[in-house]
């Protein structure tokens, strides 16, 4: 009887465990942030126009996240309000964009300058409903001709911009800083050091997009494959997070770069396998589709078949 009774607590107590060990990954499954899904908006004066059909596309699309292009000559900002508030009941936070690949250079510092002092200044008259929550910086300094011949000198330039954009922005604010990095960034060094330009950047910004532009997630140079040393660098440096981009928009870069011949509902199924893949890392934060309009079109063109 004795044997018995203590096989029976001991049933109890394994019970007990598994129960408890249940109990723990459920709460950290749902303590555990909802994906991003993003996307950009590069022609902003769409907003004032076509608020509802973007809000709604967003809804469809499960998008909670807007990359919005600044343009203070060509959008008002009472049209920025607008959309920014139309976009916040719809639990989609919207982040100020902006950039070009000579930002990298010092002597154009005041462009980044110029887009910080926008957005502050915008958010201080704004309601808290009407206000960008980030600024998002679009670089790409490798598309410069001289990217080939001095590529130390410009590293050099554009992380001290970084450097300036985040230490600007993070005065008397709350806004988070992000940028779009190309996926191959963490074959670039730090000059005169052995750091990667990515470990640098994971370690300053709120976020980063890794255009990860391929049409297959998983086998050779799919996305987890061009995208998971970084990621994995992120969870270890334990500051900024990982977004994942993709890109629907027609290219002429080859066949597997975009999904814009694969379509939308092959797009949607390789993310979902993309987010199967890195769901252990706790820097994935999610995706992003490049870009809006293509995204929109090709759902279109996909309606009319």
């Amino acid at each position: 009887m004795r044997v018995v009774k203590r096989y029976s607590w001991l049933w109890i107590g394994l019970l007990l465990l598994i129960t408890a060990s249940i109990s723990m990954l459920l709460l950290n499954a749902n303590n555990r942030p909802s994906l991003t899904t993003a996307t950009w908006i590069w022609n902003a004066k769409l907003i004032s126009s076509q608020t509802e059909e973007i809000v709604a596309f967003a809804r469809d699309n499960q998008i909670n996240l807007i990359y919005l292009h600044i343009e203070p000559t060509g959008v008002s900002p009472q049209a920025y309000r607008a959309f920014i508030k139309q976009a916040r009941d719809a639990n989609i936070k919207v982040e100020a964009l902006g950039g070009d690949p000579n930002w990298a250079y010092s002597a154009n510092r005041q462009s980044i300058s110029d887009l910080i002092s926008w957005v502050k200044a915008y958010n201080q008259t704004a309601k808290a409903e009407e206000r960008f929550s980030g600024i998002h910086v679009d670089i790409e300094p490798y598309l410069l001709p001289e990217w080939k011949k001095d590529q130390a000198k410009i590293v050099s330039q554009w992380l001290k911009n970084v450097d300036y954009l985040i230490a600007e922005t993070k005065k008397d604010t709350k806004l988070q800083v992000s940028a779009d990095l190309p996926f191959w960034i963490d074959t670039v060094n730090v000059p005169d050091d052995t750091e990667k330009v990515s470990n640098w950047m994971l370690q300053r910004l709120d976020s980063i997009t890794l255009m990860a532009y391929r049409n297959h997630a998983k086998g050779h140079n799919g996305i987890v494959d061009i995208v998971e040393k970084t990621v994995a660098a992120a969870n270890s440096e334990n500051k900024a997070t990982v977004i994942v981009g993709v890109n629907i928009l027609e290219s002429s870069e080859g066949s597997n770069v975009s999904f814009h011949e694969e379509g939308t509902h092959e797009m949607k199924q390789q993310l979902v396998i993309l987010q199967e893949e890195l769901a252990g890392n706790p820097a994935f934060a999610g995706s992003a589709i490049h870009d809006y309009e293509s995204w929109k079109h090709a759902t279109q063109r996909e309606e009319q078949l």
